[in-house]
């Protein structure tokens, strides 16, 4: 894969992030009013439950973007067409187990919920699961044509069709509300979409990138081979949806939906923050893959980890300053008075996630090297603990208790423990990833809340005050960044871009 597909497909995902951002902080409001607070409460809540079923993908998904990521390198056709149709085989079997599984679930909703939802608010639960069953059963094999355009490399494709899927379910969703339909419309618009989406990529995979799909031979070691990297990627799957839906489905058990509404929108606000290093480090499988093939050392790997890394914690420093700044008005403004606890919330995991945030491309290289284990079941065991520690602290402190719970689990877990794996059996140097990475740019985001807090009041409060603070913000960053966080390579490269635009302009 080109330098130039990896750019173009970074920047891609960051336009797709950047549209999925803004239309969900500018739609999460309308949703709020044509809702209400226990009816969206009770949207995520059972998105949150029949998410778990999903987990019975089993880490097929990502297994195979990164085995046609490997094949593709290779240039192992025949391999190829036999992974997938073994694949598919497997797919068949798992859409069966999640139906069953889906059944059984929706007919024991009351075992949850009977002394927190009210008749009327289980009622709609139980269709809401019924239709998130049916979405699944279908969505899970059609989602793995995604996985396989990812693993030929082609993001410029992928997030052009997300970016084409934001706006029509917007629109669509925006339309069905105002028509005064609610929470169980908008799951049946969602399966719509999802199982639409996947046709097109289906047809894509098959007519553009002639996908071949046969079985050679069902080889018993070759799909003992696929389980046990699958089994991994499973355990990070489990992982994901304990750690991060807990938090949600306790406060509703215990709590109530107006609670599980403020977990589920800072929850909304951290899916955001991550999305914002993922998209990078996820255009690197085909050449992570590359590079270990050809046998990189700790010490390759490690520079291409600063190298991403500094390009990461630059965009999550200018969000994380910008919210510690702002983010109190911005919960206000946007969600209400009532939802200010959701900055709180927020804020307490954002600290302690940016570490992993900018560290996502170890992930890519220990699931490339088939070394994923270890992170597997570390975060496993983090995400089992959560469990009780997030019933106990929700049920004292409520949402402000769950967060609490979850960035104590992060720090231990996420960055003390995995970090000893990467450098002591990974062989990342860590303390040089550290150093590099932090040079600059961690003074930049200090010295930007600093300041901060000197911006003043210009246009009272509302929506015109944060606007003209937000460009304050940005620009004091920005100024900053190009000051004294960049590295002489940085600034050469900006400089470059900048000739580059220079002489456009003179040539138009």
């Amino acid at each position: 894969m080109s330098k130039d597909q990896i750019k173009s497909g970074a920047i891609l995902s960051y336009v797709n992030i950047l549209l999925t951002t803004i239309v969900g902080i500018l739609f999460t409001p309308f949703l709020l009013k044509e809702l209400g607070q226990s009816e969206y409460g009770l949207y995520m809540l059972i998105g949150s439950l029949v998410g778990y079923i999903s987990i019975m993908d089993f880490g097929l998904h990502n297994t195979i973007y990164r085995f046609i990521s490997k094949y593709q390198s290779e240039e192992d056709y025949r391999k190829q067409e036999n992974f997938l149709a073994t694949s598919f085989l497997i797919y068949c079997i798992i859409s069966l187990l999640v139906l069953a599984v889906g059944i059984v679930l929706v007919k024991n909703l009351d075992f949850f919920f009977a002394n927190s939802l009210s008749a009327e608010e289980f009622a709609k639960a139980q269709i809401m699961a019924a239709i998130l069953v049916f979405n699944l059963t279908l969505t899970l094999p059609l989602g793995s044509f995604q996985f396989i355009a990812r693993g030929y490399g082609k993001f410029n494709f992928v997030n052009t069709l997300s970016i084409l899927r934001i706006f029509l379910r917007t629109g669509v969703l925006l339309s069905i509300l105002l028509m005064g339909y609610q929470s169980v419309a908008i799951v049946v618009v969602d399966t719509i979409f999802n199982i639409g989406i996947g046709l097109v990529y289906g047809v894509y995979c098959f007519k553009f990138l002639n996908l071949r799909v046969k079985l050679h031979n069902l080889n018993k070691a070759f799909i003992k081979e696929i389980l046990n990297y699958s089994f991994f990627v499973f355990i990070q799957s489990i992982v994901n949806q304990l750690f991060w839906q807990i938090g949600q489905v306790t406060l509703g058990i215990y709590n109530n939906t107006a609670a599980v509404a403020i977990y589920a929108l800072s929850i909304n606000l951290v899916m955001y923050y991550q999305q914002f290093s993922l998209s990078i480090s996820s255009v690197f499988m085909p050449k992570v893959s590359i590079l270990v093939t050809k046998g990189a050392t700790g010490d390759d790997l490690t520079n291409l980890m600063i190298k991403v890394g500094r390009v990461q914690f630059l965009i999550l420093g200018l969000v994380l300053s910008s919210f510690v700044i702002l983010g109190e008005s911005f919960v206000q403004l946007w969600a209400g008075p009532s939802y200010t606890e959701v900055y709180w919330v927020t804020l307490i995991i954002f600290i302690p996630l940016t570490i992993p945030m900018f560290q996502t491309l170890a992930g890519v290289i220990i699931q490339v090297k088939n070394k994923h284990a270890f992170k597997a079941y570390a975060y496993l065991v983090m995400a089992v603990l959560n469990v009780p520690a997030s019933i106990l602290l929700g049920t004292l402190m409520g949402p402000l208790g769950v967060g609490v719970s979850t960035a104590v689990s992060i720090i231990v877990f996420q960055v003390i423990i995995i970090n000893w794996y990467y450098w002591y059996k990974i062989g990342i140097n860590v303390k040089k990833f550290f150093k590099e990475t932090l040079k600059g740019i961690l003074s930049v985001i200090i010295l930007t809340i600093f300041l901060g807090h000197f911006f003043p009041n210009i246009g009272g409060l509302g929506w015109l005050d944060l606007f003209l603070k937000t460009i304050f913000v940005v620009t004091t960053y920005i100024i900053l960044i190009c000051t004294l966080g960049l590295n002489s390579s940085e600034k050469n490269v900006v400089k470059k871009y900048n000739k580059r635009i220079l002489m456009k302009f003179k040539k138009s």
